[in-house]
């Protein structure tokens, strides 16, 4: 390349560090009018530059010469400038993507590749953490059963297996195990009443609850609800072994059992951030045939962000067509990375009634999640008519970085916005939830704002966070007269307006969920010391991902258990309803660290979720997870590896 972009730290203190930055010419020409646009996920001092002037919208920067310097060929411009955040450790920390531009291409801009190089740390650690696993022994079952004994023998399972349903409730499950079976025998499987994998309904049995018994000649396959149906196909799908026998009839040799079982919590769930970047259907339903074999039941689906609007809306086109896309001469400024080009995407209507039912048929149900009044700047980039109030001069910046990503409570717009976008969501979503997103609302909102400071005056509120809660309140009341359940963040208790109907996922820390319980809320547990899977996997400088929460390996993802200081009989036990999982996508946009930040933490996740606390074990579940290698090996996880 003809561009070199060298990061390096040169001062770090607790909270504090000072950076430099210079850009190589390694061309034979000048370069006049000139300006760098980078990424980066820390904000900058722009007034501390040495040299240059700086604009920063969320990560993108772009930075220019306050000269108008010229560039000369084998010649550098080089500056320095503040970061007011803790030390750098991982070379993710660094610049993600970057180009250069020149005014002569005004008004278009026509990006020149750079290359970056590694992140100068200033003393980086390389020593990779490893997680040690115990020998593999017996059946490797996760999350862990809550009974299962060995019967010694085997079943054999060929192309001449049938299915036999005797339960409408069995139909998705069944079609799901047909599926996979079909895929691992290369062959159609049929469905008959005298087949010899039977799913049977049993309704003494739980909801979730499910029995399997595991025969020389005959599977069976025992529960009362479809999702004990599911439960029990995902254990079976697991007994499967990852090849087949040596043996001259190749049969799959799946080992004599019986278990009883059921979930410790009822919500069990995996969220995906599709709004940083867009995942294709692919992926999703790769994501989501995971999460049923180890017996999640919720997806939770991050449709909307500030970077980003995922979901086709029949009364507002412009959110996808203009909302969907970022880039150098988009709407939306580029993000993240592939800055030097038009990135995007979006799911349609269509696109999500597949998602729906290919999930149901695996025991899980598609929450979807439509961020508000925060997080909402491709919604208001796309209907700046509507959703800007002209009047407003409140000065504020979200953590992300942005000016001009917060609804208002004072707007019509804003109101008639919400009504038709939920009443879509409703009707497209059978789920009996909508999160709400709800967090990170910034100080000084509205608090410049002729509009809003006349409703507050209108309703005695002495706080800003109070219109917060007025506009939550308002998506509460609708969402329950469309017979929907409000999901939030922590964060959407602020304000004090909405009622202990809405169910409070707790994500800055333990404490909060905590407090929300002890309030008198519904809560999921989903705390990111301990589910946020976008956390580096241990302190090497290598490592992936990021680490504002903390460094995150596999063992301390396992050992977390909710409100664990608190004693047994304590009644906030009562209020929290699951755990879950996360994946934010800011640094994620392909299949391979996809993977690789998931698996295998998703496993001990899954635990979480589903075995008692008094069952777990980690040596035990460590041996299980090496039993489970196979399995990601042969269809092609990229996990990270154990040691």
């Amino acid at each position: 390349m003809s561009f070199r972009l060298d990061f390096v730290v040169i001062e770090q203190q607790q909270n504090q560090s000072r950076l430099a930055l210079t850009l190589h010419n390694l061309s034979d020409k000048p370069l006049a009018h000139w300006s760098l646009h980078f990424t980066m996920g820390r904000w900058i001092q722009a007034q501390s530059l040495t040299r240059g002037q700086l604009e920063q919208i969320g990560s993108y920067c772009v930075l220019t010469s306050a000269n108008d310097e010229v560039l000369q060929p084998n010649g550098h411009f080089y500056t320095e400038f503040n970061i007011g955040t803790a030390p750098f450790t991982l070379l993710d920390d660094g610049i993600i993507d970057a180009f250069v531009s020149t005014s002569h291409d005004a008004p278009l801009i026509q990006p020149i590749p750079v290359e970056i190089t590694a992140f100068g740390l200033q003393h980086p650690e390389h020593e990779r953490h490893n997680s040690p696993l115990e020998e593999v022994t017996g059946i490797c079952i996760i999350p862990k059963p809550k009974h299962l004994k060995p019967l010694g023998g085997e079943f054999k399972l060929t192309q001449h297996a049938a299915i036999a349903v005797d339960h409408i409730m069995a139909a998705g499950a069944s079609r799901w195990l047909s599926n996979e079976l079909e895929c691992l025998l290369h062959d159609d499987i049929a469905t008959r009443s005298n087949g010899n994998i039977h799913y049977q309904f049993r309704e003494k049995l739980a909801p979730g609850a499910y029995q399997l018994l595991v025969e020389p000649d005959d599977i069976w396959l025992i529960a009362s609800s479809e999702s004990g149906f599911c439960h029990a196909t995902a254990t079976l799908l697991q007994m499967i072994p990852a090849k087949t026998s040596h043996q001259p009839d190749a049969a799959y040799r799946i080992p004599m059992a019986e278990v009883s079982d059921a979930p410790h919590f009822g919500h069990r769930g995996m969220m995906l951030d599709c709004g940083r970047h867009f995942h294709p259907l692919k992926r999703i339903k790769f994501l989501i045939d995971q999460l049923a074999r180890y017996k999640f039941n919720v997806f939770h689906w991050h449709l909307t962000d500030d970077e980003g609007w995922r979901v086709e809306i029949d009364a507002y086109p412009e959110l996808t067509r203009v909302g969907a896309w970022r880039g150098p001469n988009e709407a939306i400024q580029p993000q993240f990375t592939t800055i030097g080009q038009r990135y995007g995407g979006f799911y349609t209507k269509q696109d999500i009634r597949e998602v729906i039912s290919y999930a149901a048929d695996r025991g899980l149900i598609v929450i979807p999640e439509v961020d508000i009044p925060g997080h909402c700047r491709a919604a208001i980039k796309s209907l700046p008519d509507l959703l800007v109030d002209p009047e407003d001069r409140s000065a504020y910046r979200s953590i992300q970085g942005y000016n001009d990503n917060i609804l208002s409570p004072a707007l019509k717009g804003t109101y008639i916005f919400l009504t038709k976008v939920l009443d879509e969501i409703c009707e497209l979503f059978p789920a009996p939830y909508v999160h709400i997103g709800a967090d990170e609302v910034p100080k000084g909102v509205w608090t410049d704002s002729p509009a809003c400071q006349s409703l507050m005056d209108e309703h005695g509120y002495n706080d800003p966070k109070e219109l917060q809660g007025h506009l939550l309140r308002f998506v509460e009341n609708h969402l329950a007269s469309k017979g929907k359940r409000m999901m939030g963040w922590e964060e959407a208790t602020h304000g004090d307006k909405v009622s202990k109907e809405t169910v409070i996922f707790s994500w800055l820390s333990e404490e909060a969920g905590l407090t929300c319980a002890q309030a008198g809320y519904d809560v999921v547990m989903q705390p990111a010391q301990f589910t946020y899977l976008d956390m580096a996997q241990g302190h090497s400088a290598e490592e992936v991902g990021v680490d504002w929460a903390g460094k995150l390996p596999l063992e301390q993802v396992y050992n977390y258990q909710p409100l664990s200081q608190l004693p047994a009989d304590d009644p906030a036990h009562q209020k929290v309803k699951g755990v879950q999982g996360a994946l934010w996508c800011e640094l994620v946009n392909n299949q391979s660290r996809f993977e690789y930040m998931i698996y295998p933490r998703l496993l001990a996740v899954a635990e979480l979720g589903w075995t008692a606390p008094h069952q777990r074990d980690w040596p035990e579940f460590s041996a299980r997870l090496n039993g489970q290698l196979q399995y990601l090996d042969k269809v092609g996880i990229n996990y990270r590896r154990c040691e």
